[in-house]
């Protein structure tokens, strides 16, 4: 067991690299036709090829909405694009891992990490429901931009969940009140409207 997961892990974490070396391909329609087609012609592993570059270039226009959905840096800081890494079913439960990075001039930093339409966040959604378990863990509720978040006591850290399918997670090294405006402008209207 350990073996694969060591491999799954390994595989996660050399898909960014992959990424920079080649462009996702614009369009996935042709790709899907193309695995049909060798699906259809009994040559699995070209179908399998075929679909893994349309996963990569559905991954991006995916990353590329959400993206759009992420605050820009306040005045006086930098960000980052935005990584993104389709995440292995096997280490993850599958989805997409979107991870922004905002830094002030004096070293203070931002994190907002987004786990999109994974099988983990739903399993991680029903600790969230469960308004006994969040009061013995001592998170606390408080609306942010209009929306739900669940703020972890020992560090400060900002939990959204979405339709069971999406965890937006804020963290960093900035005072509280700097992440949390980060938080409240996140455009959580157009995430929502993202199929």
């Amino acid at each position: 067991m350990l073996k694969y997961l060591v491999i799954a892990v390994a595989t996660t974490m050399l898909l960014p690299a992959v990424a920079e070396t080649a462009p996702p391909p614009a369009d996935a329609a042709p790709l899907l036709d193309e695995a049909r087609t060798a699906y259809g012609a009994g040559e699995y592993g070209h179908a399998r090829r075929a679909l893994e570059k349309a996963i990569v270039s559905v991954s991006a226009k995916h990353a590329e909405a959400i993206r759009a959905v992420l605050p820009k840096p306040f005045d006086g800081w930098t960000a980052n694009d935005g990584d993104s890494t389709p995440v292995s079913l096997a280490a993850l439960g599958g989805g997409l891992s979107i991870t922004r990075y905002y830094a002030a001039a004096d070293g203070t930093q931002v994190q907002i990490d987004i786990l999109a339409d994974s099988d983990l966040v739903e399993q991680m959604s029903g600790m969230y429901a469960d308004a006994s378990m969040i009061q013995m863990m001592g998170i606390k509720p408080e609306t942010i931009g209009g929306e739900t978040a669940f703020i972890d006591p020992t560090n400060g850290d900002i939990n959204f969940i979405f339709d069971k399918r999406t965890n937006i997670k804020v963290t960093g090294s900035a005072p509280a009140d700097i992440r949390k405006s980060y938080a409240e402008n996140i455009d959580f209207a157009a995430y929502r409207a993202i199929k």
